[in-house]
């Protein structure tokens, strides 16, 4: 029985991670956020005793170095790649691309990581078309819409009010509301013509911002509560930030969920302490780890 692989989506042949994981540059921190850094070093130390873990991803070689395994890639012929280096790596034993000294490939692997090099264990496999693109955290990722379907499914109530202009205004207003929670976009079975329900978070009062959005929008609406707003979780996010800036290996950056009214710390590799520093650091649920790096329990792929 092959691995299962259930954190990351597929990269393409050019395909590149967001922005905010390329995120590092030198900074201090403050003392009480230190345990959380010791936390990703020992990960790393942690990850170096024998641990296999799964990754599907792009590698790429390249005049300057050897195969690494890309956590981001630029746009552009030839592309070029950020990441780990990988050993054990073979072209003949895989198919690739190449262009102009460059070769390349999105593979789905397994190995060891010591903290700085990715060591495969078992022959890479390439990504296929039919493979599922699939993540961590599914109801992030699949766009399904949280809320019952209306009596008669998700149709406007107003065609008039659902110009561009009408939709940038409502998510104005909306995010300058003190209870706002986060927003994004679903795409429920059956909603043609290229429609989507705006999904929008509150702490409270959703009959009020309801009647206060459909002043302006018109659209497939769904409305849900949270526990904490906005700006609660804009604090923790700059909070992160410093903690991304200090360079501390592991860390890669950090961004929102909505989804899940929280936000996410993207590390190379995610261990339970971790997770329970900063649950005690900034509350439990509060931020979700996301590793690049799954860990190999037997023939499965643990989240933890």
């Amino acid at each position: 029985m092959k691995p299962q692989f259930t954190l990351l989506r597929a990269l393409g042949a050019l395909g590149a991670l967001p922005a905010l994981l390329l995120v590092a540059a030198c900074g201090e921190t403050t003392t009480s956020a230190r345990t959380a850094l010791a936390s990703a070093s020992n990960a790393a130390t942690d990850a170096g005793q024998g641990q296999r873990y799964a990754v599907t991803a792009a590698v790429l070689e390249n005049a300057a170095h050897g195969p690494q395994l890309c956590r981001a890639m630029l746009l552009m012929m030839p592309p070029t790649c950020s990441g780990p280096e990988v050993a054990g790596w073979d072209w003949s034993a895989v198919k690739s691309q190449s262009d102009r000294g460059t070769r390349w490939g999105s593979y789905h692997l397994i190995g060891t990581w010591d903290g700085t090099r990715f060591t495969l264990t078992e022959p890479a496999e390439p990504v296929g078309s039919k493979d599922k693109p699939i993540d961590r955290d599914e109801d992030t990722a699949d766009f399904k819409t949280p809320c019952r379907t209306p009596a008669g499914g998700w149709k406007p109530v107003d065609p008039s009010k659902m110009s561009d202009a009408a939709e940038e205004r409502f998510k104005a207003l909306a995010e300058k509301d003190p209870e706002y929670a986060g927003n994004w976009i679903s795409y429920p079975k059956g909603l043609g013509g290229g429609q989507t329900v705006h999904v929008l978070r509150f702490i409270r009062d959703l009959p009020g911002h309801e009647r206060e959005i459909r002043k302006t929008w018109g659209g497939p609406l769904c409305l849900l509560t949270a526990k904490r707003s906005g700006p609660e979780l804009e604090k923790v996010r700059v909070e992160l930030e410093r903690l991304v800036k200090a360079k501390t290996p592991g860390y890669m950056g950090v961004g929102s969920d909505p989804q899940n009214n929280r936000v996410r710390l993207y590390v190379t590799v995610a261990s339970d302490h971790m997770q329970r520093d900063l649950d005690r650091r900034f509350g439990k649920g509060v931020v979700g780890l996301e590793p690049w790096l799954a860990k190999v329990v037997g023939l499965d792929v643990s989240h933890k």
